[in-house]
């Protein structure tokens, strides 16, 4: 990496950080990635991540950000006794250990003034990452409050809480999108918050065809990614049931049980799919691209939806829970529809109304990602997030 002296107008090294091999924050680490790799202010690039990350990016050796798969691979056997589970939470702090001396590892090769850009917040103590005094760390705080109920919220829950908390008290710079998250983030921490809006371009695989949606044999609305609690795939399940409206749903549930309600409900509305695991990227990206309607039936959040983000982006209609966060960052986009969620006839009537729109004008010419001006750089939305890194954005 550059060896660059820190001077005044010198380009610096960055250090991206991901411990997430596959999915939405990998994609945003590398799309973050290459909006710094293009910047006139930094010298070099590198992006630190699980062993796999370099093949789900299907980035080759000599691509400009060096991916540097060092980070220990995740632990996904999970012992049944009580001495095994205690065993495993102990090679896990150990693993962090090792991830912490392998980011620290890729540091000491970066520029005396290098940024760690941490796209996580597993990190307490975010300083013993850096190899120089002078190097800075800024980390990307993408969920303020966390998914579960704090009040039922068992030991791991609080221990991953302390973490991310402790992360965002101690490192040099923080980031989040949106306004709300950057006011509860400064509730518990001193350090410099920033808030920026969630890109919704994206430099990988410029113009790659997406894969074609499986199992799609017409027009249909679409929930998509990781299935947790607090996304309320259940209540999109019984509003698109009763409505008539072709639901596809699709992501790997957090929990047997909850993927076993869907099932059980899907049984109970022929017009519902549910397929319980996770997907490829160019999956993804083909549900996403030949969806009538991309579906956000939250119950609760207050981050930016990244599936909102890739929505706009590629300018397919939304019908989302009506949340303040989400319809901040969904702004004057006009494919947007909130709904009280919990209401099935109302929820059901505005997605009916939005599906029947999109199916009625498929195939008309689509208008430049998110609004954005025809002949505009269509990447100028990772700006913000790139001056934050660097600490450069202005008040």
């Amino acid at each position: 990496m550059s060896s660059e002296s820190g001077l005044p107008g010198c380009p610096r090294d960055i250090v991206v950080v991901c411990p997430t091999e596959y999915g939405g924050q990998l994609e945003h680490a590398a799309d973050l990635a290459l909006a710094l790799d293009a910047s006139p202010d930094v010298a070099a690039v590198s992006l630190v991540s699980r062993p796999g990350a370099r093949e789900y990016l299907g980035w080759a050796a000599e691509h400009p950000v060096r991916v540097v798969e060092t980070v220990p691979p995740r632990r996904t056997r999970v012992p049944r006794s009580a001495p095994g589970r205690a065993l495993r939470a102990g090679l896990q702090v150990l693993d962090l250990v090792r991830e912490h001396l392998a980011v620290r590892a890729v540091a000491a090769r970066a520029s005396h003034d290098a940024v760690l850009a941490l796209d996580s917040t597993k990190y307490p103590l975010p300083a013993v990452l850096r190899a120089r005094r002078a190097q800075r760390t800024a980390v990307f705080v993408h969920n303020a409050q966390p998914h579960f109920d704090l009040g039922s919220a068992g030991l791991r829950e609080r221990v991953l809480l302390w973490l991310d908390r402790a992360c965002a008290r101690r490192a040099d710079r923080v980031v989040t999108h949106g306004r709300e998250q950057a006011e509860i983030i400064r509730g518990y921490t001193t350090r410099p918050v920033t808030a920026v809006d969630l890109p919704v371009s994206s430099r990988l695989d410029p113009g790659a065809p997406a894969a074609p949606a499986a199992a799609a044999t017409g027009p249909y609305a679409l929930c998509i990614g990781e299935v947790r609690a607090n996304k309320g795939i259940e209540l999109a399940v019984v509003a698109a049931g009763e409505a008539g409206v072709p639901l596809l749903v699709r992501g790997k549930a957090e929990s047997p049980e909850l993927a076993a309600e869907l099932a059980a409900l899907a049984r109970r509305h022929p017009s519902v799919d549910v397929v319980d695991r996770f997907l490829s990227r160019d999956e993804f990206a083909g549900y996403v691209k030949d969806a009538a309607v991309i579906v956000l039936p939250y119950t609760h959040f207050d981050a930016h939806s990244g599936v909102l983000a890739k929505a706009v982006g590629a300018g397919t209609p939304v019908v989302a829970s009506d949340l303040a966060s989400l319809r901040a960052q969904a702004g004057d986009y006009a494919g947007f529809r909130a709904a009280d969620v919990h209401d099935a006839a109302a929820f059901g009537a505005a997605l009916r109304d939005a599906f029947d729109d999109a199916v009625r004008t498929r195939g008309a010419p689509p208008s430049a990602p998110g609004g954005a001006t025809p002949g505009a750089d269509v990447h100028a939305d990772w700006g913000p997030s790139v001056a934050a890194v660097l600490g450069t954005e202005r008040a």
